[in-house]
């Protein structure tokens, strides 16, 4: 079963997110986040084994929300598709928008030179917000 590793959140947009350990989910994205209520793509998912394998690449690490993600998830099936739900933790049930970004679309936000989300992260939407934390499972519905 996949689980919950980090959860990040970031105050203003276009600077790294702070790993916070817990956060609520509410309909438009997380409280707090400030892409919460922006786009459709409310919730921005890296899997831990894709930030490994850049790690490894790169020759240093990323800490949690480093890469300006949202969640960091270890276990998760390469190649979720677009309409998947996961469920995480006793509530919160979340919607796969996309899978990285559309060819030429801008990312404005690295870490050291390396950009994870536009080739290999997933946005999704909230469908049912509660509680999710650190160490939470994640089913693939």
């Amino acid at each position: 079963m996949a689980e919950v590793t980090a959860v990040c959140v970031s105050a203003k947009r276009q600077e790294p997110k702070t790993e916070v350990g817990e956060a609520r989910f509410l309909p438009g994205g997380i409280e707090g986040d400030s892409h919460r209520g922006v786009t459709e793509r409310e919730v921005s998912l890296l899997r831990a084994e894709d930030i490994r394998k850049a790690e490894k690449e790169a020759g240093f690490s990323f800490p949690p929300g480093s890469l300006a993600e949202n969640l960091v998830v270890e276990g998760l099936p390469d190649g979720l598709a677009e309409g998947a739900l996961l469920a995480l933790g006793n509530s919160v049930l979340l919607e796969v928008v996309e899978k990285g970004k559309k060819p030429g679309e801008p990312h404005s936000y690295d870490y050291r030179g390396w950009c994870l989300l536009p080739v290999a992260g997933y946005f999704l939407r909230v469908v049912r917000g509660g509680e999710v934390r650190k160490g939470d499972p994640v089913t693939v519905k």
